[in-house]
């Protein structure tokens, strides 16, 4: 080995050392800066214009955009946070009730001797012979025990929410102001040729943008559509099931997954008109936001095939959680990205 290439070796593997104790530092602070970033992505189109507009003072533009996102978009999360954890409660304890006092089983006894209830005497033995109404109950009970132990850890950890809110807002506002010095620094330090490395960060950032406006449109929307539609057909917790629409909506197709049943709900409990009107709301509603908005940002935009994007999602939720819908079609995205440029320079022949 010569001089020069041990002097090589010995930067590298410091470089290497120095990132690895980086990352080990910044670990625990992965959550609010990842959520700053994210924020910052989606503002940053306006974050440009208002430093325009206010003279390239673009200090002054991140505070008053950061503080626009308090007021717009953490602040009222928050409150809704609170107003579904009250109803999650309300609903846990409206659930034993109507299973203990005997109503769930009567209302099962009319789904089973209804023309769909017909359905049933197909079933294995073993699925008829079960006891719903008490693994209703068992389920009923499990989930008020989570429920309950969320709220008391919640309360417990109020500091540590504080911190982490804090962190998110204080990391976007230096985010925004920040934001083209580091990606300028960024594209200075990548070994790439320079059509290459534009073609990747360019990938980057376009597919994370679109993944997460698309994303959060979409579930916003379907959310908002999906409880404004229970609320006009009179289901309880309208506003606790208009958030778990908007929760599935995170992936490709999962808003059906609580407005079917809903509308099953509504029509086994007696009124099959609202339940006919809901299924409507939610195909035609529901259903047509979800397949204009995320083909239109996330598809069109990424040129990922949907068969790639759905599946890339549901991985990347079971591998980094909640972050993992925007992750993980940044992730293939980059991947083809790469897959290019090995085949356009690697893989002549």
């Amino acid at each position: 080995m010569t001089r020069q290439q041990l002097f090589a070796a010995f930067f590298f593997a410091v470089l290497l050392f120095l990132l690895y104790q980086f990352y080990l530092i910044l670990e625990v602070f992965l959550t609010p800066l990842t959520w700053a970033a994210l924020l910052a992505l989606v503002f940053y189109p306006l974050q440009a214009w208002l430093a325009k507009r206010l003279r390239n003072r673009v200090g002054f533009a991140a505070f008053i955009l950061t503080t626009f996102v308090i007021a717009v978009v953490i602040l009222p999360m928050i409150l809704i946070g609170s107003l579904l954890l009250t109803e999650a409660a309300a609903a846990f304890e409206t659930a034993q009730r109507v299973l203990q006092d005997g109503s769930a089983a009567a209302w099962l006894e009319q789904v089973r001797i209804s023309v769909l209830g017909a359905l049933w005497n197909y079933l294995p033995v073993r699925l008829r012979d079960m006891d719903l109404p008490e693994i209703a109950l068992s389920a009923s009970n499990a989930g008020s025990g989570v429920l309950v132990a969320q709220a008391t850890g919640l309360v417990k950890n109020t500091f540590l929410f504080l911190l982490n809110f804090l962190l998110t807002t204080i990391a976007l506002f230096f985010f925004l102001r920040d934001g083209e010095r580091m990606t300028r620094f960024v594209k200075s330090v990548i070994p790439m040729e320079p059509k290459n490395r534009d073609h990747i960060l360019e990938t980057l950032s376009g597919t994370l943008s679109a993944v997460v406006q698309g994303t959060l449109a979409t579930a916003s929307a379907q959310g908002f559509l999906a409880g404004i539609g229970y609320w006009v057909a009179g289901v309880p917790f309208a506003v606790l099931l208009g958030v778990a629409t908007a929760l599935t909506s995170l992936l490709p197709g999962g808003a059906p997954l609580i407005w079917v049943p809903v509308a099953l709900y509504v029509g086994f409990s007696g009124s099959w008109f609202w339940a006919t009107l809901l299924f409507l709301w939610g195909a035609f509603g529901v259903g047509t936001i979800d397949n204009v908005i995320r083909p239109l940002v996330i598809g069109g935009r990424t040129q990922i095939p949907t068969v790639l994007l759905f599946f890339g999602i549901l991985g990347g939720l079971r591998v980094y959680g909640v972050p993992g819908v925007f992750i993980a079609p940044v992730v293939i995205a980059i991947l083809v990205a790469f897959v290019r440029i090995y085949r356009e320079q690697y893989a002549k022949t």
